[in-house]
């Protein structure tokens, strides 16, 4: 069967509701602390929908291999909806953010309001002290995606919202100014199978 591909984006923390930039990983970091009573209630709600369903697999009852995102919030949320086993992936990473790494949104609105609009419409503009673009993201992860094999076991990725937008227009073969019409919440789902041509991006049933 063609490989799938389940993509998960990481449930909010008190930081991600605050329109702060997230951190670098760091090696330690403990992943139960990232996690707080909303992100714990959802992620307890979200694994009654679907961990069932995913851990369940689609071959004959074969549960998927399961990755996890470097980062804290990403590793509290798969461990929490019941993959606790995911190892850790680079390429599901979420973007680098430079020197605006732990800074709030509302801040760098006032800080530097044009370096911050250039972020949000082009998809090339790389965030000061060696953040990445979403140029640079949709590199990562297309590489990833078609490092692939055709047919091979499913994976489930809890990963980050930028990743999934990456991924997605890569199995679209569409431009990357195109993210900014894709918007993410915490603890959605999109699946991508891999098929001849490369990817097929497909509607997940919630």
């Amino acid at each position: 069967m063609p490989t799938t591909v389940w993509l998960v984006s990481h449930a909010a923390n008190a930081a991600l509701r605050a329109g702060t930039f997230p951190r670098a990983p760091v090696a330690g970091d403990d992943a139960d602390e990232a996690l707080d009573a909303r992100s714990i209630e959802a992620l307890a709600a979200w694994r009654e929908r679907w961990s069932a369903r995913l851990l369940r697999g689609e071959r004959d009852g074969e549960a998927p291999r399961a990755l996890t995102s470097p980062a804290a919030i990403a590793r509290a949320s798969a461990h929490a909806t019941g993959f606790a086993a995911a190892a850790s992936c680079n390429a599901l990473a979420d973007t680098v953010f430079g020197a605006w790494q732990g800074k709030r949104l509302a801040d760098l609105a006032r800080e530097a309001p044009e370096a911050l609009e250039a972020w949000t419409r082009d998809p090339s503009f790389r965030p000061p002290g060696g953040g990445e673009s979403f140029d640079d993201v949709r590199a990562r992860v297309g590489a990833w995606l078609d490092a692939m094999p055709e047919a091979g076991p499913d994976l489930i990725a809890f990963t980050h919202s930028s990743v999934m937008r990456a991924a997605i227009l890569h199995a679209l073969g569409a431009p990357s100014a195109s993210f900014r019409a894709i918007e993410i919440a915490p603890l959605r789902v999109a699946a991508l199978r891999r098929a001849q041509h490369g990817w097929v991006w497909l509607a997940a049933r919630d």
